[in-house]
């Protein structure tokens, strides 16, 4: 998995090189740390989660769930299991999981479906359900379209809500930031093809 991932790392640079420097704990962490090691979402150095935005192409909204432990809207993701094939299997199965959704259409970027269309790293901090000590995700994330909105069945164990916004709900939202900028770029794209 390590190898793999610093390579998708690398072909994502090649995309979006004036994230370098946003890049480097990632690279380090992977550099420093055994393929276990980097999905143990026990190794409280950190591990690698993914992430799906969904998007309703008809009604241009992507889905957010609310998670109950860190009390915000998300988009669905999470831990990569020891019996996922690949990152991408693993961001599938999160998504299936939280939400039911299993047609999805990726947003490819340079015919290589692995290549996320983001990767960020951030804090977590303590879960008090499950008594978990803050740490580091470092996260691929990827863009999956439907052609409408359709109903969710969330996982009720983490989640209690779901909801669909616009771009602009998710431009004002600090917790999206950066990544708002980066998926209308693609969207605009893709609605040019």
């Amino acid at each position: 998995m390590k190898v793999l991932l610093l390579s998708l790392i690398k072909e994502y640079l090649s995309l979006f090189p004036e994230e370098t420097d946003r890049q480097k704990n990632v690279i380090q962490y992977l550099n420093t740390h055994i393929d276990k090691e980097i999905i143990d979402w026990n190794n409280f150095d950190g591990h690698v989660v993914v992430g799906g935005f969904i998007y309703a192409k008809k009604e241009r909204k992507f889905l957010c769930l609310y998670h109950k432990d860190l009390k915000m809207y998300l988009y669905p993701g999470g831990h990569i299991d020891s019996r996922d094939n690949t990152i991408l299997e693993a961001v599938k199965r999160e998504i299936e999981e939280e939400t039911g959704l299993t047609n999805l259409k990726s947003c490819i970027l340079q015919n290589n479906p692995f290549i996320p269309i983001d990767i960020d790293t951030h804090i977590i901090s303590y879960n008090n359900r499950l008594q978990l000590p803050s740490h580091y995700h470092f996260e691929f994330r990827y863009l999956f379209l439907i052609d409408e909105i359709v109903d969710i069945q969330i996982e009720e164990k983490e989640l209690s809500a779901y909801k669909w916004i616009c771009m602009k709900e998710l431009r004002e939202d600090k917790n999206y930031g950066f990544i708002a900028k980066k998926l209308q770029v693609l969207l605009s794209e893709e609605d040019n093809e």
